[in-house]
């Protein structure tokens, strides 16, 4: 979580930078997600946290609910698609897009930032099925980097603390159910 953020256009630098990849600018907060999303291919989110009512979960969708993405549309979820939700409803469709009701706007002053890996075919499933093709999806679809989830959060709190203010909360929360496990690649370098 940052506290204190002030949203507001991005610096020229940063706008040129995400139209030099041909994604337009929203604001300095979303920017940056996207931003680090092209740089280290870790696919970010930013939830509006005074609209998120008590704590964020993962989940499957339940019969007949529905999310109304950032793109204005109201998307019929099923059993297969995963959420991130709170206590009150669905916030997006798991790395594919988030939802209107937690969209980062100009009076967001508290975010919560997502930095996660999510399976991939999961991820594909979902997109295909509501049609959404996203820069995030297609990371995901293709398998983000786990190791990189930290990188990519510590890259993006520092250059919205730098772009947008505020204060960052304590570290993170890891929700990794699974034991990372280290895998090592031996190699002769005289065997090129």
């Amino acid at each position: 979580m940052i506290r204190g953020v002030r949203i507001g256009p991005s610096p020229d630098w940063l706008i040129r930078r995400l139209a030099q990849c041909g994604v337009r600018s929203i604001n300095n907060l979303v920017d940056v997600t996207n931003y680090v999303m092209l740089d280290l291919g870790q696919p970010l989110h930013a939830f509006d946290l005074e609209r998120i009512r008590q704590k964020i979960v993962v989940r499957r969708a339940g019969l007949g609910e529905t999310l109304v993405t950032l793109d204005g549309e109201t998307r019929s979820l099923t059993p297969d698609d995963l959420l991130i939700a709170d206590a009150a409803g669905v916030l997006a469709a798991a790395g594919v897009m988030g939802g209107r009701e937690s969209e980062v706007g100009p009076a967001t002053r508290n975010i919560a930032l997502e930095s996660a890996f999510f399976d991939p075919s999961s991820i594909r499933r979902t997109a295909k099925r509501l049609g959404l093709a996203t820069e995030s999806s297609y990371r995901f679809e293709r398998r983000v980097d786990p190791e990189g989830i930290p990188l990519g959060l510590s890259q993006a709190v520092s250059l919205i603390v730098s772009l947008a203010g505020g204060v960052p909360t304590t570290e993170g929360t890891d929700c990794n159910s699974l034991p990372r496990k280290a895998r090592t690649v031996s190699f002769d370098p005289k065997v090129v």
